[in-house]
């Protein structure tokens, strides 16, 4: 995908949707999108990812809009809030939050930048070896690695990059390494629980990265983790004769959901003042919980700051700025 209209670089078109408005792609009524056979073979591996792991695919940010492929996304919660309304990354949206460049040329990178954050370009796996991008059903680039596995880069309307790596069998490497270009004094870090974290110079998250997962033919998990060797967040997936194939893996790159935080003095004691960069964002309440704990010391960690923080994430989002205050009990 692109925002810009360089040589080097195609944007993600869409073939075989239908406009349901100015931004909205509807794909069919089927839990996953159909996808027809091409010459080059480019929607095998979108196939693949549509069989075994279908949420992937459930909305797709492209240049003609966002794809969705089950109605689910389209569903407003109490907020009036939906997968699709007002998205963090939006190709049609000059004025998007988060944006992303996925090139031709897989050495290349992909570009991943949010405002008021630095650039990042992530490297992708056996980029070395790997092919030109074909381009498939939902205009989505995939990577031939030469090496039994194919990369499929998915930009999501929650500001998330997933790059899914297909493997087609146990000939496949195990270790697929994406290397990051950092900003200036930044650094890769685990931040715990499963997840990776990208700081800049200031020690502050300018990207997180989940937590690492494979699936099987079957949708049964295979043994898989993260990581790090200098600049490089590596995936290991530890596959073999036993395992079903193809399998789908991957780390998946976000926008960060916190703007900032403040730890301000009152009568009472000190309160956490947590400023979410879009609260219309639908995600797990785990991604502000794991991108918080960057921001403060251990002392501002505790059950009763997760307890409020996830009270605000639930019933009042728009309530700005998030205050979590040290006098409350630990309450559920």
């Amino acid at each position: 995908m692109s925002i810009n209209d360089g040589a080097s670089r195609r944007p993600v078109g869409i073939r075989g949707v239908a406009v349901v408005g100015a931004a909205l792609l509807l794909v069919g009524a089927t839990a996953t999108p159909s996808f027809a056979a091409e010459e080059d073979g480019s929607s095998d591996a979108i196939e693949v990812i549509a069989s075994i792991a279908p949420e992937s695919l459930e909305a797709v940010s492209t240049d003609e809009g966002i794809v969705v492929a089950d109605d689910k996304a389209l569903q407003e919660d109490e907020f009036g809030r939906s997968v699709v309304e007002q998205p963090m990354l939006d190709p049609t949206n000059p004025d998007s939050i988060v944006k992303v460049d996925i090139p031709v040329n897989p050495s290349d990178g992909i570009a991943f930048k949010q405002d008021g954050a630095d650039e990042i370009v992530i490297g992708l796996p056996n980029a070395h070896q790997a092919d030109e991008a074909d381009y498939g059903n939902l205009g989505l680039a995939t990577y031939d690695n030469n090496d039994g596995s194919t990369t499929v880069p998915i930009p999501q309307p929650d500001g998330t990059l997933q790059i899914t790596t297909v493997i087609d069998g146990p000939a496949a490497p195990t270790r697929y390494a994406y290397p990051i270009t950092l900003p200036a004094g930044g650094q890769l870090v685990d931040a715990g629980d499963g997840y990776f974290a990208i700081l800049d110079s200031a020690g502050l998250p300018a990207a997180m990265i989940e937590p690492a997962w494979a699936l099987d033919a079957n949708g049964e998990a295979v043994d898989t983790h993260y990581e790090i060797a200098g600049n490089e967040i590596v995936q290991i997936v530890n596959h073999g004769d036993g395992d079903s194939y193809p399998i789908v893996a991957d780390p998946a790159v976000k926008g960060k959901y916190i703007s900032k935080v403040k730890i301000n003095t009152v009568p009472q004691g000190k309160t956490v003042a947590v400023y979410p960069v879009n609260s219309w964002t639908i995600t797990a309440f785990d991604n502000y919980w794991q991108e918080y704990k960057l921001y403060v010391s251990s002392t501002y960690e505790g059950t009763k700051y997760k307890n409020q923080l996830q009270c605000h994430w639930d019933f009042a989002p728009f309530k700005t700025p998030w205050n979590l205050d040290s006098w409350r009990p630990n309450v559920s």
